[in-house]
C-alpha cells in the first residue's frame, strides 16, 4: 500500500486527524441553530489567539491569504490614498502589487532577499510624508526571514497621526508571537493552511480599535470583500462550512498546547532546520538573527539543483519546497509549521540526510540541538 508523502512544506501543512474528522461533520444551515455555536466558538477562540479585546474584532472569510491581502487594501484604503509597502521577498511584493491593483498610491521600500527590514529605515520612510497605512510582512515565506514587526510597531505608535500598520502574518501567527494588543499593531492577516493546521480556504483577520475606527463604510469597487458584516459575525455569503468545523477543532489543539509551548516548539524546529543546513553544507539564507521559526531557506550546494534534491526526497516519501523568485534555481525551503513535532522534523531531515556523504554526523548535530532544548 502506498502512503502519501510526508509534508515539510511552508503550506499546505499537515492536518491532524482530529481536524480531518471534524471536517466530516454533516452539512447544516450555516445561518441556523446547528452551526451557530460553531461560529461563536471559533470567533471566541480566534480572539484568544490574536489577543483581541472587546474593542477589537476578528473575522473569517472563504478566501486564500492573497484574497485577504486584497481585502485589507479594499477596506482600509481608497483609490488615491498613500501607503508604504515594505517588501522583503516575493510575498511582500505580492502585498505591494495587490495595493497597486486597487489604485492605491503605493511607495515601496525594497529590502534585499534574505535580509530583514531595518526599523529605523522604515520609520524614517514612513514619517517623511503622510501615509494612511504601512504594509509589512511579518514572516516572509519566500525567504524564511522574520521581520521585527513588533519593534516597528512600537516605534510607529509614538508618531503623531501614525499610519495604520497592516501586517501579513500568513506564515507567522499562530506559530510566532504577534498580537493585536501590542502597541502599534492595527491589522493582522493570516490563513488556515499553515500554523492553523487546516486545509487552504479560510482567510483570517484581526483588527484593533484604531483600525476599526478607520474601516471604510463605503468604497467603490468592493463587494464580496466588504469586511463590515464579517466583523459583526455575520455570513453575507456562504461560508466554507466544513473548514469551519476543522478550524474549530484545530483551535482547540492550539489552545490546549499553550501559547508559550507552541512558540517554544516552533523556535526549536527552526533551530533544528538551520543547524541541519549549516552542517550539511546547505547554508541558511536568512539574515543571521532573523531566521524564521516556521520556514527555513537553504542554499543548494554546487553540483546540485533544487529540483534534484526535491526529487530524491520525493522518492523517499518526503515533499519539500523549492526556492522562489531569484532563488528558484539555488535554494530549497523547509516548512516546519503547524502540526510538526521535533520527532517529525528529525525524521524528515533524516530523509534529506541520505543525500549527504556524512549523514550520521549531520543528524548527530541536529539531535544535539533537539535534546539540549
Amino acid at each position: 500500500m502506498l502512503f502519501p508523502p510526508d509534508l515539510l512544506l511552508p503550506g499546505p501543512t499537515p492536518v491532524p486527524e482530529s481536524v480531518q474528522r471534524a471536517m466530516l461533520t454533516s452539512m447544516s444551515d450555516h445561518r441556523g441553530s446547528v452551526f451557530d455555536p460553531v461560529r461563536i466558538r471559533v470567533l471566541e477562540k480566534l480572539q484568544k489567539i490574536f489577543h483581541v479585546g472587546s474593542d477589537g474584532a476578528v473575522a473569517v472569510l472563504p478566501a486564500s491569504g492573497t484574497g485577504m491581502l486584497e481585502a485589507v487594501c479594499q477596506n482600509f484604503l481608497r483609490p488615491g490614498d498613500r501607503a508604504l509597502a515594505v517588501t522583503t521577498g516575493l510575498f511582500g511584493q505580492r502585498f505591494y502589487e495587490a495595493a497597486v491593483s486597487m489604485e492605491i498610491a503605493v511607495d515601496r521600500l525594497e529590502v534585499p532577499w534574505g535580509d530583514a527590514f531595518d526599523v529605523a529605515q522604515v520609520l524614517a520612510k514612513a514619517t517623511e510624508q503622510s501615509y494612511r497605512a504601512v504594509l509589512v510582512t511579518h514572516n516572509e515565506t519566500s525567504t524564511g526571514v522574520t521581520n521585527p514587526v513588533d519593534r516597528l510597531a512600537t516605534a510607529l505608535s509614538g508618531a503623531t497621526d501614525a499610519p495604520l500598520l497592516i501586517v501579513d502574518s500568513i506564515s507567522g501567527v499562530p506559530s510566532l508571537p504577534l498580537f493585536i494588543d501590542q502597541p502599534g499593531i492595527d491589522v493582522i492577516v493570516a490563513a488556515s493552511q499553515k500554523g492553523f493546521m487546516c486545509p487552504p480556504g479560510l482567510g483570517l483577520i484581526a483588527a484593533g480599535p484604531r483600525a476599526l475606527s478607520r474601516l471604510l463604510k463605503e468604497r467603490q469597487g468592493r463587494y464580496y470583500f466588504d469586511l463590515n458584516p464579517y466583523f459583526h459575525g455575520h455570513f453575507p455569503y456562504t461560508p466554507a462550512v466544513s473548514l469551519w468545523y476543522g478550524l474549530d477543532a484545530a483551535l482547540d489543539l492550539l489552545i490546549d498546547e499553550g501559547e508559550a509551548e507552541r512558540f517554544a516548539r516552533h523556535q526549536l524546529l527552526g533551530e533544528m532546520a538551520r543547524r541541519f543546513g549549516e552542517v550539511a553544507g546547505w547554508p541558511p539564507l536568512a539574515e543571521l538573527g532573523h531566521g524564521s521559526a516556521t520556514i527555513t531557506s537553504l542554499k543548494t550546494p554546487e553540483g546540485t539543483t533544487p529540483q534534484s534534491i526535491r526529487q530524491a526526497a520525493k522518492e523517499r516519501g518526503l515533499q519539500i519546497a523549492g526556492g522562489l523568485g531569484p532563488w528558484a534555481n539555488t535554494a530549497i525551503r523547509l516548512g516546519h509549521v503547524g502540526a510538526v513535532s521535533p520527532q517529525m522534523l528529525f525524521a524528515s531531515l533524516a530523509v534529506l540526510a541520505h543525500q549527504l556523504s556524512n549523514p550520521a554526523d549531520v543528524l548527530a548535530e541536529v539531535f544535539a540541538i533537539w535534546h539540549q532544548s
